[in-house]
């Protein structure tokens, strides 16, 4: 074999190399964001979670101070900040001038004109606008909400809902997929309806315990 022969494999393979350490490395920084954007996921998911009982609590002995829940209203404000770092702002395009004014084409788009700063910050992409609401809704109930506060709850379990949904489809292949056979069943809401459970449950009787009192703290 010639040596420009082996000139031309040698580099072939270099190539090759090259290319299978761009798609390995490509591949680690993939599962790298997946891992960090679940971790986020998680704890927006906690906080709106909380902010939704916040709102409008079953329990009566259930109680959220005004500082608790403005806490709360941080957490989620820096949340929508920290999701700019997997989310950045869609920039702004089909904006025009005219006169040598900004002018927004509202008939030919959805998106919501960012605040004029004097320059395109681009706009808030979806998922992170429930977090937003989240915290706005936070905000009000901080400072002493007097709307309908079980409808203020179900805006944040209907945004919860559509933030996992988002999240969902931003994860893609990285999530585990399930076939028909997998798919669960009606759950209805009042467990009165139920079925009976078939797994046996045995638990002691109320006030059977005794108190037990170790042998060197008994009284001669």
């Amino acid at each position: 074999m010639s040596e420009g022969m082996l000139a031309a494999i040698a580099g072939v393979a270099a190539v090759v190399v090259t290319l299978a350490q761009w798609y390995f490395s490509a591949r680690a920084a993939s599962r790298q964001r997946d891992v960090e954007m679940t971790q986020w996921g998680h704890e927006v998911i906690d906080v709106m979670a909380e902010i939704e009982t916040a709102c409008f609590p079953l329990s009566p002995d259930t109680r959220y101070p005004p500082s608790e829940v403005e806490k709360l209203s941080q957490r989620a404000s820096a949340l929508v900040d920290k999701g700019r770092l997997f989310f950045p702002n869609v920039k702004n395009e089909n904006r025009g001038t005219l006169l040598g004014l900004t002018i927004w084409p509202l008939i030919f788009s959805k998106r919501k004109p960012a605040a004029d700063s004097g320059y395109d910050n681009g706009t808030r992409v979806e998922i992170l606008d429930h977090v937003l609401r989240a915290c706005y809704v936070a905000r009000h109930v901080a400072i002493g909400f007097d709307g309908d506060k079980q409808t203020l709850r179900a805006h944040v379990w209907q945004s919860r809902g559509d933030f996992v949904s988002l999240l969902q489809e931003e994860m893609g292949d990285s999530l585990r997929r399930k076939d028909s056979d997998g798919a669960g069943e009606h759950v209805a809401k009042d467990p009165r309806f139920w079925k009976a459970p078939e797994r046996p449950l045995t638990l002691p009787p109320s006030g059977s315990l005794q108190v037990f009192e170790p042998r060197s703290m008994k009284k001669p």
